[in-house]
């Protein structure tokens, strides 16, 4: 071991790897007479680099457990802001995925074999043809291990994936490069074997290979990265932190928010997340960020006021994971591809307090923040574990006999949809998905049996007897199809889920992934709620935050968060101009 000149000109190569769990498994390494204590974890690396003779060839390497004083606050809170350079300034990163295991020679030839399928440019049937088949159901079962070993699971190793130009993986004595990878599970999203695409192996890989995607499109550019530091955290919030600071801490490399982040191990957790909460309120004039505490939801034992995200929450990760992250948002933004920066529509955009900045204070860790009430829940939907709320139908719009069926329909297709074309909230939804909506509700309803799919004929019947306006779901579709007779077999919509751009795609993601409840307001709105809505509970629009919150009362004068809503009528800034609703100043706790 020798001191290494810091000054750029002298290359060298870093290292990525996991600690290990025991704190205490060292491993003595024997460098030129001299014995260091390393961690036990580094011992399979060393032997690999001896075998392949490049231990001793002269290489400066960066190894963070030896190179930085763990036990000095001072010096890791440093080194913090100093990772991003490493990893990017380093000559050659090198993944260090473990040792050899019973089936990883099984998931490499296997990740070798797609990358010849991806080649092949074949169709998205003709890759599930090939690749569903049972003789590859083995060889799905190591790739899934491949993504679930240890490296991938955690905090600290997604900007030392992202960041590098030059990066390989070493799993034993074999090597993979990141194209390799990449092209790997670009063929396995488009086939969607069950077994790998719906598990957290996938959802850890492929994060990370958006996060690059979105990383490489400006990197040497004068081009901003919008990406916030609390979209990271959501995106990844299912990876592990031996130290939950580091769940903000660890990802702070990538987001556009770094300059203005404090960094400071002698701070609690709770104190980390207030903090952030803060600056990006502070910053960015916005309260988007109070949405994600609706997700990220501290348990009844922590010290966090309800409009903080918990960023421990295990959350299952989603390509969308709320309606704040809208691409056209320029505080949080989302990992869409690439080729979709600047797709979407001018004027698309969810602003429902308009082009307000937040005006808020904060009292102790309470948010004292300016807005209006402009509604509250009436009936929700039911789910697998929550009966139906009925409507108490004693608020709202005129009788059912005066609002067309269809005008009812379209409006929940649009809750359905968020309103939106597309999963990355880009588009207006089109004319076709209330046609489709419409078209499953009848075909579930008509005399003949007709293929509607399990999870859409679980939602209807969840929802059936909800009342509209005095009338249940149910009855509102057999007045449409008394009034309006045509065959209902003349067109059965598309099904599948990951035709991202139809209203089944759309549903899917609201109703099956983001486990949203339709709702009924007091003013006879329709809604989407969050999962744990209750009836009573108050819809508020916040100034300078662009979705509507969800609040329940609490002591007298405090609120609590519930989640962020989805509003008929009410996401471009029209309840703002009602004149019935005061502004006020919320107390939130």
């Amino acid at each position: 071991m020798k001191p290494f000149p810091g000054d750029g000109t002298h290359p060298f190569t870093a290292l990525s790897y996991t600690w290990g769990l025991g704190s205490n498994d060292n491993w003595p390494l024997h460098i030129s007479n001299q014995q260091l204590s390393v961690l036990g974890s580094l011992a399979p690396l060393v032997q690999a680099l001896r075998a392949k003779g490049a231990l001793l060839d002269g290489t400066w390497w960066w190894i963070d457990s030896i190179c930085i004083d763990q036990a000095n606050l001072d010096e890791r809170r440093m080194h913090v802001r100093h990772m991003k350079r490493i990893y990017r300034d380093a000559q050659k990163v090198v993944v260090w995925l473990g040792s050899q295991s019973d089936d990883s020679d099984c998931a490499q030839d296997f990740i070798h074999f797609l990358n010849g399928i991806n080649t092949a440019k074949l169709t998205t049937q003709a890759l599930r043809d090939i690749l569903l088949d049972n003789q590859y159901e083995m060889s799905w079962v190591a790739f899934t291990n491949f993504f679930l070993r240890k490296w991938w699971t955690r905090i600290w190793t997604i900007q030392e994936f992202v960041i590098p130009t030059n990066i390989s993986f070493w799993c034993g004595p074999r090597q993979l490069t990141r194209d390799s990878i990449f092209a790997a599970l670009a063929v396995a999203d488009r086939c969607n074997a069950p077994h790998f695409k719906d598990s957290v192996a996938f959802s850890h890989a492929f994060h990370r290979r958006r996060a690059w995607l979105l990383y490489e499109s400006v990197r040497g550019s004068q081009k901003p990265l919008l990406l916030s530091l609390s979209a990271l955290a959501a995106y990844f919030c299912s990876n592990e932190a031996t130290d939950d600071r580091d769940r903000i801490y660890g990802l702070s490399g990538l987001a556009m928010e770094t300059h203005d982040l404090e960094i400071s191990y002698t701070w609690s957790v709770e104190e980390v997340y207030l903090r952030f909460a803060q600056s990006f309120i502070a910053k960015h004039r916005s309260l988007d960020i109070v949405a994600f505490a609706g997700l990220f939801t501290a348990s009844p034992d922590s010290s966090l006021p309800s409009w903080v995200p918990d960023w421990r929450a295990r959350v299952r990760p989603l390509v969308m994971p709320l309606m704040v992250s809208q691409s056209s948002g320029e505080c949080v933004g989302n990992l869409r591809p690439p080729r979709l920066l600047g797709r979407g529509i001018e004027g698309i955009s969810y602003r429902a307090a308009g082009p307000t900045f937040a005006k808020y204070s904060f009292e102790g860790s309470a948010l004292l923040a300016h807005g209006f009430i402009i509604d509250a829940v009436d009936g929700l939907a039911g789910t697998s574990d929550i009966p139906l709320t009925q409507s108490s139908g004693k608020h709202g719009l005129p009788s059912g006999s005066e609002i067309l069926p269809e005008d009812i329909l379209e409006s929940i297709c649009r809750c359905l949809s968020l309103d939106r074309g597309d999963r990355y909230l880009q588009q207006p939804m089109p004319r076709n998905f209330s046609r489709d909506f419409i078209q499953l509700c009848r075909l579930l309803l008509a005399e003949r049996s007709y293929t509607v799919d399990g999870k859409f004929k679980d939602w209807f019947d969840s929802i059936k007897m909800l009342q509209f306006h005095g009338q249940s779901l149910e009855d509102i579709v057999r007045r449409l199809r008394d009034e309006d007779p045509f065959e209902d077999a003349e067109s059965v919509p598309g099904q599948d889920e990951y035709v991202q751009d139809s209203f089944f795609g759309r549903f899917s993601d609201t109703f099956g992934r983001m486990a949203l409840r339709i709702m009924t307001t007091h003013n006879g709105r329709v809604g989407i709620a969050p999962e744990k809505a209750e009836q009573a509970d108050l819809i508020c629009v916040l100034l300078g935050c662009s979705i509507p919150l969800m609040i329940r009362k609490g002591e007298p004068g405090r609120f609590t968060i519930v989640g962020e809503c989805f509003l008929d009528g009410c996401m471009r800034g029209e309840a703002l101009e009602e004149n019935n609703i005061t502004k006020e100043v919320l107390c939130i706790k």
